[in-house]
């Protein structure tokens, strides 16, 4: 799989639980490390020499608890931007190009702007890119030849499809991304990648911070030492920084090992891996998989080396039933913050209004929720709404006019 293909598989937090794990059940229990790439680094500020005042673990404790106690709650709606007369744009119709129809995650964000559209009488076009670069390709050229008004790109980075994107730009057709990046209103594009109007994503950063913090507050101060998985995408950077800035701060925490596991390895190889490297490095106490979907098998490693209850499991996405099942269950997988799926597709149609009005587009960044054990208590998972609530709704019907 080369490595724009990968790149494309960028929301994958609420993959199918079941299909993932019936594929772990036919691999093999060898806690040998098939990780394809390993790159190990310190985040300790004593090692790495890094410019951060240290500060003393009881106040490190206090500030990670201040900053998770911000998103405890339900998110609140805030306006993006100014408000959009959507009535002159009824019968407009938006295509939406999914990365696959596999992923929870994108099946909400797509039934997210799907609702929107019924909603606003805007008609959506669904194409399914079936996880394939060149059929991705064809439903953007799909939405070209129709002369849409926007396309929305759920799940597919720009880098993967420049030329299909140059081609919508060509023909002054407005592309959005969602999920597909570190959102920042102030970057060109808005960080979703080059020819894109903008996009609809949680701050990955701000959840590698929550990832960060949760491992501090557990250890109550003690020594945080963490391996982190990762994969080729647009995301992993973002979150990987947000861990390092908490972990600058922190003379007694460290980053031990880097692993890149792929997509198509997660049921297969990283129980394995988080295995070898509990067996290999005692000292090690938690595991930050860039996206929960890796949480799972990483759950699974951490209890096939008979570590439960000495190494923790913490991610972000919070977008399947699944990966909240088992931080809800314990005693593993510690936490999951993350966002509404279907907020970030009422987002992306925002995006798509502002930008078929002419306007400029609004503030692209999705709330996001802190979710541990605590939180999920009593919570119905088979309705995520019932965790995240839905103001979002309510507010960008008033936001367009139409509530």
């Amino acid at each position: 799989m080369n490595s724009s293909k990968r790149r494309s598989l960028v929301v994958l937090g609420g993959l199918s639980v079941m299909s993932l794990l019936a594929a772990a059940c036919g691999s093999s229990s060898s806690t040998t490390s098939t990780t394809t790439k390993t790159q190990t680094s310190t985040s300790s500020a004593a090692t790495s020499g890094a410019s951060t005042t240290a500060v003393s673990s009881a106040s490190l404790v206090s500030q990670a608890k201040a900053e998770i106690a911000k998103y405890s709650t339900q998110p609140v709606f805030k306006a993006p931007g100014p408000p959009v007369d959507a009535s002159k744009l009824k019968g407009k119709t938006v295509m939406v190009v999914d990365h696959d129809t596999v992923s929870n995650a994108l099946v909400e964000i797509t039934k997210g702007i799907q609702a929107a559209g019924q909603a606003l009488g805007v008609n959506v076009a669904v194409f399914n890119g079936q996880s394939t670069v060149s059929t991705i390709e064809q439903g953007i050229q799909q939405g070209i030849n129709q002369k849409v008004g926007a396309i929305i790109l759920v799940g597919v980075a720009a880098s993967l499809v420049p030329s299909s994107v140059s081609a919508a730009n060509a023909a002054h057709i407005p592309v959005i991304g969602v999920n597909t990046g570190q959102p920042d209103p102030t970057a060109p594009n808005q960080g979703f990648g080059q020819g894109m109007y903008g996009g609809s994503a949680p701050s990955y950063n701000e959840l590698g911070r929550l990832m960060a913090d949760t491992a501090i507050v557990n250890a109550n101060g003690g020594p945080v030492n963490a391996a982190e998985i990762t994969f080729d995408n647009p995301i992993s950077p973002a979150v990987l920084s947000g861990i390092s800035s908490v972990f600058k701060q922190c003379t007694n925490c460290k980053i031990i090992t880097t692993q890149d596991i792929e997509p198509q390895n997660w049921p297969t190889k990283t129980a394995g891996a988080v295995s070898s490297l509990i067996l290999a490095n005692p000292s090690l106490n938690y595991v930050f998989p860039v996206v929960d979907t890796i949480g799972i098998f990483a759950s699974a490693g951490v209890s096939q080396a008979g570590a439960a209850g000495k190494v923790f499991v913490i991610s972000s996405d919070g977008s399947s039933a699944g990966t909240l099942g088992l931080v809800q269950k314990g005693p593993v997988f510690l936490a999951d913050p993350g966002l509404a799926s279907p907020w970030a597709g009422w987002e992306a149609m925002d995006q798509a209004l502002r930008a078929m009005s002419g306007m400029q587009p609004g503030d692209p960044t999705v709330p996001i929720m802190y979710l541990d054990k605590s939180s999920l208590a009593g919570a119905n998972l088979t309705n995520l709404a019932s965790v995240y609530g839905n103001a979002y709704v309510a507010g960008y019907k008033t936001l367009w006019g139409i509530g």
